[in-house]
């Protein structure tokens, strides 16, 4: 049921399935074929490989549909601190290629690659080059993998004699970059043949009317025109930023030239912004869960990381509260999934409304919640989940009433306690809220 709810809040997921040591398989909606075992996978092997962080990411073959899928996943480990199997959660890579040609698809020669950071290619239109490395297939002596070392840039370099113009971004959650390439041509030709045809206009009325020019007309002709080739061979080299110190006259001339001088720059500045503005929502569609417009698990397990090392170096504290929706699924039954759904939505609304700023809260799984409160002790974390349980417990819902949650909490003080220790201590403490009879706080 929960890999069912996941799939249905977001329609770029083909598949969240887990395999286990035993060679069992958990899956929704497909039936594998005869003697399939799953440790053997790609993205089985790779979360072994990753274990216990999340796998990189690898492209692969369905074998059943023969269909191409990305697939991320990571090692599922038990109370014994012992690997029981691996989770997943696979897309069609021709899902993300739409994404990406919906945004480029106007430059006949743009090409998006994502791939990792030792070059292994994940995902391209050309899928005979999945699992090649990138940085082969553009080697040049104009191209450095160092370019790529920074967060995001762009760089030029030349391919089978053409030049190109490239910008990247890396994503450092989940390690991969996503580079798109294209001609230099393509954007330039344009610009320079309407600087052809102008100057050719220029160049016939100069000959029928030269004599009658002075010294100081052509001079408002040709200098104008001498700093426009200099300045549009600047942006092509990448050698000036989008200012420029140079004004041009105040004629016909200099109105041409400045037009020209800003369609040049403002071309090559507009691909950027297009580009930066994908990878931004890329990212985002990585962190963020699609319901709840919360944290996902994923980002929620990477605060906890940080905040975990940040109390044990500092000898602080902080503390978690695991909390869920008492009798869900009887809402769901009654009232449909959307409802379901709604409710979600409205107690992610109560409990931004409730916690403070430097509080964190993520989706941590179907009608489950987690809350990460920095510098919070015992008393002043039964305060706030007692303030958010009143409130739920309060408010009128838009299509059913009395909703309530059960709540579990655990305090790091400096000891040793692991972070899957606090999540164990929050998740039994939970239990008993929900064995004690319900709508209740239990530290």
């Amino acid at each position: 049921q929960l890999y069912d709810i996941i799939q249905e809040t977001d329609p770029d997921i083909n598949y969240v399935y887990s395999g286990y040591i035993n060679k069992y398989l958990l899956i929704n909606d497909y039936i594998p074929p005869q003697g399939y075992d799953p440790t053997i996978r790609p993205w089985y092997v790779a979360a072994i490989k990753s274990a216990p962080k999340v796998s990189n990411g690898i492209p692969y073959r369905e074998i059943k549909t023969k269909e191409w899928l990305i697939s991320i996943s990571k090692v599922l480990i038990d109370s014994n601190n012992k690997i029981t199997g691996v989770i997943a959660i696979d897309t069609a890579i021709n899902k993300i290629e739409k994404l990406i040609k919906e945004k480029f698809g106007n430059y006949k020669t743009s090409r998006s690659y994502i791939f990792k950071k030792n070059g292994e290619i994940l995902l391209c239109n050309q899928k005979k080059l999945l699992g090649f490395n990138l940085y082969q297939l553009i080697k040049n002596k104009n191209f450095d993998k160092n370019y790529l070392n920074n967060i995001d840039g762009d760089f030029s370099f030349t391919q089978n004699n053409r030049e190109k113009l490239a910008y990247y971004h890396y994503m450092n959650q989940i390690g991969w970059i996503i580079l798109t390439t294209i001609d230099k041509d393509e954007i330039l030709y344009p610009i320079i043949n309407k600087i052809f045809i102008i100057s050719l206009s220029i160049l016939i009325i100069t000959i029928l009317l030269g004599w009658m020019l002075s010294i100081s007309l052509s001079s408002e002709i040709v200098i104008p025109l001498n700093n426009l080739k200099n300045r549009i061979k600047n942006i092509i080299n990448g050698s000036t930023s989008e200012e420029t110190d140079y004004t041009y006259p105040f004629n016909e001339i200099g109105e041409i030239a400045e037009y020209i001088d800003n369609l040049t720059s403002k071309a090559l500045y507009q691909k950027n912004i297009e580009l930066v503005k994908l990878n931004k929502e890329l990212e985002k569609l990585s962190a963020i869960d699609p319901l709840t417009n919360l944290f996902n698990r994923r980002i929620m397990d990477e605060k906890l990381s940080k905040e975990w090392e940040r109390a044990v170096r500092y000898k602080s504290k902080f503390a978690l509260i695991i909390f869920d929706i008492d009798h869900f699924k009887k809402i769901n039954d009654t009232y449909g999934h959307q409802t379901g759904d709604k409710v979600l939505r409205e107690i992610s609304r109560l409990s931004e409304q409730v916690l403070r700023k430097a509080d964190v809260i993520a989706r941590w799984g179907g009608e489950e919640f987690l809350i990460l409160l920095p510098e919070t002790d015992k008393k002043g974390t039964e305060i706030l989940a007692e303030k958010l349980r009143k409130k739920v417990e309060q408010y009128r819902f838009t299509d059913c009433n009395n909703i309530t949650i059960s709540m579990g909490v655990a305090v790091f003080h400096g000891e040793e306690k692991t972070v899957d220790e606090l999540l164990n201590e929050a998740d039994k403490n939970l239990y008993i809220a929900k064995q004690s009879g319900r709508n209740r706080v239990v530290a």
